[in-house]
């Protein structure tokens, strides 16, 4: 539903629109618990399993992603917005969700300069991929340019240390961007929603930790 109110707060637009659900994806969760991707308190920017909480949610692909950022008294940056240096994420530690395999990754993306310039030709940005088994893989995008400290190959554990949070790729400022999905193929896989070692569910606007 979208309102249009005018300066005495009176509607003077109003849409209704039905929102589109997947119920029958929406109820299979991953196999593998995972943990967050990071230390601390963070903000659920996008999440959730309807497209008004959750902008993925229209994408197959990354249906059940999550981005997340550090908000600190409603804003996510002290200084001038244009620099990545100004946001509390940017470099902080991106961290494994559960153990896996690294397959895929990339680590020469630069960073979006200034904030708000958006990479839509390399989307992921820097990111790792890893296999947890079960046909299970973690997507972590738009880490900090050359930040990454794994490669192919590698075996990781849950919380080990991956790189930095960057901004790099289709990313509007810096963030974790968190999915999973049913192969390292991010334009034909299918998005999983991700069982998670927290007991209370969340949604865009909560914090989490």
């Amino acid at each position: 539903m979208v309102a249009v109110f005018d300066e005495n707060y009176i509607i003077q637009g109003l849409q209704i629109m039905p929102l589109t659900m997947y119920p029958e994806t929406d109820n299979v969760y991953t196999e593998t618990v995972m943990h967050f991707p990071f230390k601390d308190t963070w903000y659920v920017f996008w999440g959730g399993t309807n497209s008004l909480v959750n902008y993925h949610y229209e994408y197959e692909n990354q249906r059940y992603a999550y981005d997340f950022v550090i908000m600190n008294e409603e804003t996510t940056y002290e200084g001038d917005p244009s620099l990545n240096e100004s946001y509390y994420a940017f470099g902080k530690e991106y961290m494994a969700p559960g153990d896996g395999i690294v397959v895929k990754m990339d680590n020469n993306v630069k960073d979006n300069q200034p904030v708000g310039k958006m990479n839509e030709e390399q989307p992921l940005g820097n990111y790792v991929i890893l296999d947890h088994g079960n046909t299970e893989f973690s997507y972590l995008a738009h880490f900090k340019y050359q930040s990454i400290i794994v490669t192919e190959g590698d075996k990781v554990h849950q919380g080990d240390v991956l790189g930095l949070v960057g901004n790099s790729g289709n990313s509007s400022e810096p963030h974790i961007h968190f999915h999973v999905s049913d192969s390292p193929n991010p334009t034909t896989s299918k998005s999983i929603n991700i069982k998670f070692d927290c007991e209370d569910p969340f949604i865009q606007g909560d914090f989490v930790e």
